[in-house]
């Protein structure tokens, strides 16, 4: 909802402004419910020291810098001409490479819904080893994000390839929205 707030009105604001925000909300109310009865100042100041800690986090400091997920950057020139971007993740630790993944995939469907539907395609979309990623019992952050893809990323005219060494590792849900499987062997 502070982010709505924002956004809706054409503000840009950091983490920083949102967990200060997290604290005093710039409304009074979430719904029908005053913010203070839903969510007390405490329970308000407890969250923003959480989200504070990560800000504050040494590891954090380094997805500070560097250029932004720029998706429409990312996939075409200021001309219009295509280009591609590889991200190599495995030198990250677990928790980090699910991270940007969830950040990544975020920011795809970010870029994703904002263009028009097509039936044509604009992006592709590869991700090799999805292994713990899509699994078929866990829920980690990456899996609704990717599910979601799955089934309207195509409307929009992204295609996603997804690789693994074993299927039965993948959700069946995403399993069963993908258009066409290639099962084969070196």
């Amino acid at each position: 909802n502070i982010m709505e707030y924002y956004w809706s009105r054409g503000q840009s604001f950091d983490l920083s402004d949102l967990i200060m925000k997290t604290q005093s909300p710039p409304f009074d109310r979430l719904g029908a419910f005053p913010i203070d009865r839903l969510f007390p100042e405490n329970e308000r100041f407890a969250l923003a020291m959480k989200l504070n800690n990560f800000l504050a986090s040494p590891s954090f400091q380094t997805w500070m810098q560097g250029k932004s997920l720029d998706i429409q950057e990312m996939l075409y020139t200021n001309e219009g001409k295509p280009r591609h971007s590889i991200f190599y993740i495995s030198h990250l630790s677990e928790n980090e490479r699910m991270f940007f993944v969830t950040l990544l995939f975020g920011a795809v469907e970010s870029w994703m819904r904002r263009q028009s539907g097509t039936s044509g395609l604009r992006a592709i979309l590869y991700f090799d080893e999805i292994l713990g990623y899509l699994p078929p019992v866990a829920n980690p952050p990456s899996r609704p994000i990717i599910l979601r893809m799955l089934k309207q990323a195509r409307a929009f005219g992204v295609g996603l390839i997804l690789a693994t060494q074993n299927p039965v590792d993948m959700d069946y849900k995403a399993l069963s929205n993908a258009g066409t499987w290639m099962i084969g062997r070196l």
